[in-house]
């Protein structure tokens, strides 16, 4: 029954909302339970990862202009300079 409830949920539900689906299912288990029986059978809850806004795209401030244009090769050293600004 785990397996069927991991299988039709992507693989998402943890022990805590396992514990929900099986008594919602008429079966009764305790979290401990469910948690060991979960990791005899090698499955695990799959974590969502939290997107964090970081641009605000409606703002009515000045754009900075677009001085490389996409060039990455200078003609000479120390004439463009770049940086990046990724948020994992």
């Amino acid at each position: 029954m785990l397996q069927a409830i991991h299988a039709e949920t992507g693989g998402t539900y943890g022990s805590p909302r396992m514990v929900r689906a099986l008594r919602a299912r008429g079966l009764s288990a305790s979290k401990a339970r469910v948690e060991r029986l979960m990791r005899a059978h090698g499955l695990r809850g799959r974590h969502r990862r939290r997107d964090r806004v970081t641009t605000d795209s409606s703002h009515r401030l000045p754009v900075a202009e677009n001085l490389l244009a996409r060039d990455f090769r200078p003609s000479a050293p120390n004439q463009v300079w770049i940086a990046d600004i990724t948020d994992l």
